[in-house]
């Protein structure tokens, strides 16, 4: 990420939208939820699916991404995605003094809010790369 330049998404920025910018706050974990990697291939993913949608115009990597809040949209989505598949992947309901207990079976309430992001962020697109291309053409005449 270019230094001294807000212009740009930071891990903070995504950190404090997700609400895990602080490890105490995060009760069961005592950590952060998310890695600053996951982060960024949070990143890397949402800008990956702009330049893979047609027409393929304007190319960005993640860190030079200028629309921002739909970086952040389409991470946060992403970062729900990878929870899910955590949660998903460790859940296992378990039985301990006549208490059943499941602490893992999130993942279906981090799928459900990651698709409602990602949703947006994908129409967010296609009206976007459609504009652009429109743009583009009418200003070749």
């Amino acid at each position: 990420m270019p230094k001294g330049n807000d212009t740009y998404l930071t891990d903070l920025d995504v950190r404090i939208w997700l609400r895990d910018n602080d490890p105490n706050a995060n009760f069961l974990l005592e950590d952060f939820e998310f890695s600053p990697e996951e982060i960024r291939t949070a990143m890397t993913l949402t800008a990956d699916y702009w330049n893979d949608q047609p027409p393929y115009i304007r190319n960005y990597d993640y860190d030079k991404f200028p629309y921002r809040s739909q970086l952040l949209m389409g991470t946060a989505a992403n970062l729900l995605f990878m929870a899910a598949h955590r949660y998903r992947r460790n859940s296992l309901q378990y039985s301990a003094g006549g208490t059943s207990i499941n602490d893992q079976e999130k993942y279906q309430q981090y799928d459900a809010a990651g698709a409602r992001l990602w949703e947006e962020y994908k129409h967010w697109v296609i009206i976007n790369k459609r504009a652009l291309n429109a743009e583009s053409g009418w200003a070749n005449i």
